[in-house]
């Protein structure tokens, strides 16, 4: 599945992106997992070499070594002088103190943003680094929060409690699905002799989120879930649900 495709009928979601980025004030995207939201942000991001991604932010130190590595990446001044040829095998032998200084001297001193995903029960102290962050370093942080309800930001949810502060990453509605999994199934070529009641199911188990449509897309091209043409419905959904929960549990 292409990133294109993942982006199919997200024109408002995008052009909203891209004015939040531009205005550079802190904000929080949320919405069900598998909604799309990581990939949204970073189609959008993909030209813009001051937006730093952290893929890992359940710890201050895995966030600073995120930052570090792409401000690196990035031929930041000071992260060079300070990791010299070492790259990324330099940073990971730093503190996490020393790593704390540093990024937030590199950050202060150039007109970067941060991107925290994969968020866990955000705690006080990764709320304490955020802060400084987004006020001392005077850069501004999107926070993506996976969980339904927003519980994995933890002591971050405080800083964006305004509606204006949030943007909601919603389902597809259920044509949207049903054309955003004809179109999946298009491009894997997928073949099944039931294929209209494995679209219907694709549409109804998915509940509009394009990552599940992809991932029960993905699925049912697998030998043990196909005789023949023929896909293998029933246990197709109990392996998906139970997949699709241990993926997406904090």
């Amino acid at each position: 599945m292409s990133v294109q495709s993942s982006i199919f009928g997200r024109e408002m979601e995008l052009a909203e992106l891209r004015q939040r980025l531009r205005a550079e004030s802190s904000f929080l995207i949320h919405g069900s997992s598998g909604s799309g939201k990581t990939v949204l942000l970073r189609s959008v991001t993909a030209n813009m070499p001051k937006v730093l991604y952290c893929a890992d932010s359940r710890t201050g130190h895995s966030v600073f070594h995120s930052l570090a590595t792409e401000l690196h990446l990035r031929k930041n001044a000071r992260i060079r002088r300070a990791c010299g040829r070492g790259g990324d095998e330099a940073i990971k032998h730093k503190s996490v103190l020393v790593l704390r200084g540093l990024v937030l001297d590199a950050l202060h001193d150039g007109r970067y943003c941060a991107v925290l995903d994969h968020l866990a029960a955000t705690s006080a102290g990764l709320a304490a680094d955020v802060r400084d962050m987004m006020l001392w370093a005077n850069t501004p942080v999107v926070v993506i929060a996976r969980s339904e309800h927003m519980e994995d930001t933890g002591f971050l949810g405080s800083y964006f409690a305004l509606r204006s502060e949030r943007m909601h990453i919603a389902p597809f509605t259920r044509n949207q699905a049903r054309i955003f999994a004809q179109e999946a199934i298009t491009q894997v070529g997928l073949e099944a002799s039931n294929q209209e009641e494995l679209l219907n199911g694709i549409v109804e188990l998915s509940r509009g989120l394009p990552g599940a449509i992809i991932s029960l897309v993905r699925m049912s091209l697998l030998p043990k879930y196909r005789s023949g043409q023929y896909v293998k419905l029933s246990p197709l959904y109990i392996d998906y649900r139970l997949a699709w929960h241990a993926a997406n549990a904090l």
